[in-house]
């Protein structure tokens, strides 16, 4: 009888120390999350998926990732996966950004971060491909579901993708000035690529990418698309590295301090004309969102970026408070 009891404390002890093995071995949120997700307050609600619908989902988070250059998480609660992006500290940051989004997701909406509930997320990281990954502290419990790290490769094609092949065929050789500097990440190179778009065929620029603002109630939108339709053609915009130092330096002292404006701190200034924009990383979105130049009635942005200059240096960098900030310096 008494070896029987040592035998089955000795089990108890052996399963009890099995278990707190195993709990140990799951690191916390805190270790795998990205830097800026512990910091967030508040994150853009993107769709919501049925629980058997994990593969589409994670197909969507990933074109989400590469189209917005935001972290998405994938979140399962209540049999649903849902889909959040970004990672904003102000709910003002979160709504300036979902007007953008909105566009395609119609019910996105902003929501507060729940790190806890994430077992997937994927991130951009600059000059590399995204990855996604899995939360050891929050494993999906039901075992059919198997997650996997997988990457996509965004190196820029030649041409870049979704460029309507009227571009291709006419304008495209000469937009691209950009393309062969190694010191610019793919989006950065974008930049000169839409933008010089805009400038040496205004009106087929706003019927191929501006279409939707044809008709538009809004004055900044309808505005742009009526100049760029009778504006004549401008010279394209060659890159200068000398620009491109100047303006990687504001937009990263100006990323680190969360500061939004054009006064410099210990930044040399190089440019002629400036324009600063917060919280897009995507190139298109970037170029047309200085073009509208919502808010800005003197249209400052617009008629610098289709003004009489000849070269530019264009920068994207985190940014404290909108997430991510870029920076166009022309001269």
């Amino acid at each position: 009888m008494r070896c029987l009891i040592i035998v089955g404390v000795l089990l108890l002890s052996c399963l009890f120390a099995f278990e707190c093995k195993a709990q140990d071995s799951v690191s916390p949120v805190n270790r795998v999350l990205p830097k800026e997700a512990l910091k967030s307050h508040y994150r853009i609600h993107v769709i919501d998926l049925k629980g058997d619908q994990l593969e589409s989902m994670q197909k969507t988070a990933k074109e989400f990732t590469v189209k917005y250059r935001m972290n998405t998480y994938i979140i399962r609660k209540n049999g649903f996966f849902h889909l959040v992006a970004g990672d904003f500290r102000e709910k003002k940051y979160a709504r300036n950004r979902l007007s953008y989004i909105k566009k395609t997701y119609k019910k996105a909406g902003v929501v507060k971060s729940d790190n806890d509930s994430i077992f997937m997320f994927y991130t951009m990281e600059k000059r590399k491909p995204f990855k996604a990954n899995t939360v050891a502290a929050s494993p999906v419990k039901d075992p059919e579901i198997k997650t996997k790290i997988e990457t996509l490769d965004n190196t820029p094609s030649d041409p870049p993708v979704n460029v309507p092949s009227v571009w291709v065929d006419i304008k495209y050789p000469e937009a691209n000035t950009a393309i062969g500097e190694d010191y610019l990440t793919a989006e950065e190179k974008l930049i000169y690529y839409y933008l010089n778009l805009a400038r040496i065929n205004p009106k087929l620029f706003a019927d191929t990418y501006l279409g939707h603002l044809r008709n538009s109630t809004d004055n900044y939108e309808s505005s742009l698309y009526e100049e760029l339709q009778r504006l004549q053609p401008l010279p394209v915009l060659k890159p200068n590295r000398k620009l491109f130092e100047s303006a990687k330096c504001h937009a990263v002292e100006s990323g680190l301090s969360g500061y939004v404006g054009h006064t410099r701190g210990s930044c040399s200034q190089y440019f002629r004309g400036e324009c600063c924009q917060y919280g897009l990383s995507g190139a298109l979105e970037i170029v047309i969102a200085l073009l509208i130049d919502q808010g800005v009635p003197s249209l400052g942005h617009r008629k610098i970026c289709l003004g009489s200059y000849a070269e530019l240096g264009v920068s994207i960098q985190p940014h404290k408070s909108y997430g991510v900030n870029a920076v166009l310096d022309f001269y």
